[in-house]
């Protein structure tokens, strides 16, 4: 579809998908295939047709990168700030930070070439501009984001190759790459914070728990952030309507208190976030 891009959902006034307001673009299209997924929408890269309440619909559109900037800078009175807070350094400087646009999934990296333009228009607009990526994209796209993208939101899953291939489809080496190489990009400081999902069955065990833990000390003095983001099934109802299965087992409270005390070790700061 030449320069447009798919997506499913422009979601205003967004307080859980970055700092200050944010203006969610949620694209289409993933490259890994999570059985807890809460956005089950935005796995295929193509419209989808779905079934709701008795009622047809059709999850994805494609819009032009043009009508993206312009939808998104009707939100801007929201989310202006001073750009000189973009690059921060420290945990505590988060709240520094104005709103902006956050690009989520799917994984959003995947359509990064399409994404350029828009945020070289949003930054000419003075606009803040964050992304949450599991990091299983082409490098090459990982680079174009990099350039192009003002603070990240990178997912930890599993981290045993043999079970990220099994339950995620997903490459560990191809994931471990593009960690290394977005924490050490030139040398510079960019800033990320590390979202943790904690599924029951997949995530949750002592032995991913511990190398999880390992894998974050390797990069203490690189991450602003750890968040361990507790499962839940609010998107159930989305899978119902494309006729699918939606796997929850639960976590409980006293696991997330655990694990958190387990990275509270590392000397990054650890937050419970609970959707």
């Amino acid at each position: 579809m030449d320069n447009k891009i798919l997506l499913t959902n422009i979601q205003r006034f967004s307080l859980h998908d970055g700092p200050g307001i944010r203006t969610t673009v949620f694209l289409k299209g993933c490259s890994l295939r999570c059985p807890w997924c809460s956005n089950p929408e935005n796995i295929t890269s193509h419209p989808e047709a779905y079934v709701k309440d008795g009622i047809e619909g059709t999850y994805g559109r494609w819009m032009d990168p043009e009508a993206l900037v312009h939808e998104c800078l009707k939100d801007k009175g929201f989310y202006e700030g001073k750009k000189e807070f973009w690059r921060i350094t420290d945990a505590s400087d988060i709240d520094l930070l104005p709103g902006g646009v956050t690009f989520s999934g799917g994984e959003a990296l995947l359509q990064m070439d399409r994404l350029v333009s828009v945020c070289s228009s949003l930054h000419d607009a003075g606009v803040h501009i964050a992304v949450e990526t599991a990091l299983f994209v082409p490098s090459n796209l990982l680079t174009l984001a990099i350039q192009n993208i003002d603070f990240f939101y990178v997912d930890m899953k599993i981290l045993d190759g043999r079970r990220c291939r099994e339950v995620e489809k997903g490459n560990l080496e191809f994931y471990m790459s593009n960690l290394d190489y977005l924490l050490s990009w030139k040398n510079q400081r960019v800033p990320v914070v590390i979202r943790v999902p904690v599924i029951g069955k997949y995530t949750d065990g002592i032995d991913n728990r511990r190398a999880v833990k390992e894998l974050l000390g390797k990069y203490r003095d690189r991450i602003l952030k750890i968040e361990l983001i507790k499962e839940h099934n609010l998107g159930e109802n989305k899978y119902k309507s494309l006729g699918m299965e939606m796997r929850y087992s639960g976590v409980e409270d006293s696991l997330m208190e655990e694990y958190k005390a387990e990275l509270d070790e590392i000397g990054i700061p650890v937050e419970i976030c609970r959707i």
